[in-house]
């Protein structure tokens, strides 16, 4: 195990886990003792220390007039994240409240290449149901993988996809998808005279997400509750034209 990678997880810097392992290693030293053990300027020291005791991973002892410092037992770890938590967990509440207040804010996120476009995908991951117009088809031919990943989290978490497919996709990807999906999964295709096409869209929540599948990849996600309702209704008219 990386002691120094696992340490840095949890917020403490190169510095602080350098003088915190020395005093674990060495016991009670002072500032002078630590900044030749650590190779660390004693001006800096002292400022690490500081830091170090506020976390509440080292004491302060005397030794004669001296100042010293002694390594807390390492269960003092565990214990500054708990208080961490707790304390996130008090203005959670209120962190909340000023999320949704930015959520009424259009917003317009842009997304390059499609690594960072499967992160639109995993977003909708949050709504309890999912619309959608495209081609499955060529996200399958895209990244088979992610695709299933994908279907297996939606089926996971319980929510509904509203889809509207192009021909190819219906013949394709259609059926295996709704395998995956059981109940969960509303489809209706497109008719022949219509082109495959390389784009989806998706909408969920307050967000409408503009998916290009070729190169260049990109995507687009639109953040405003009236456009994200219009959408919904669109999609909703077409699907019940489609089941005509």
């Amino acid at each position: 195990m990386d002691i120094y990678h696992e340490l840095q997880s949890i917020g403490l810097h190169k510095s602080e886990i350098r003088v915190y392992l020395f005093l674990l290693e060495n016991g009670l030293s002072t500032p002078p003792q630590v900044a030749k053990g650590t190779k660390i300027a004693r001006t800096n020291c002292y400022n690490i220390l500081e830091s170090l005791e506020g976390k509440g991973l080292i004491e302060t002892q005397k030794i004669g007039k001296r100042k010293a410092y002694l390594a807390s037992d390492p269960e003092a770890l565990l214990q500054n994240l708990e208080t961490k938590k707790q304390s996130l967990q008090k203005v959670l509440p209120d962190l909340k409240a000023l999320h949704v207040t930015q959520k009424n804010k259009p917003k317009i996120t842009f997304y390059e290449g499609f690594d960072q476009v499967k992160n639109i995908y995993w977003q909708t991951l949050s709504a309890e149901e999912i619309f959608a117009i495209g081609s499955t088809k060529h996200l399958d031919e895209l990244h088979g993988k992610f695709f299933k990943q994908f279907l297996s989290e939606l089926k996971h978490k319980g929510i509904v996809l509203y889809d509207i497919l192009t021909p190819e996709s219906g013949k394709t990807i259609a059926h295996n998808t709704r395998e995956a999906l059981k109940g969960l999964y509303d489809v209706d295709i497109l008719p022949e005279k219509y082109k495959e096409i390389s784009t989806d869209i998706l909408i969920w929540d307050n967000n409408v997400a503009l998916v290009a599948l070729e190169e260049p990849i990109f995507g687009t996600v639109l953040t405003n509750p009236p456009l994200a309702r219009t959408f919904k209704l669109l999609v909703k008219l077409l699907k019940e034209q489609l089941k005509k």
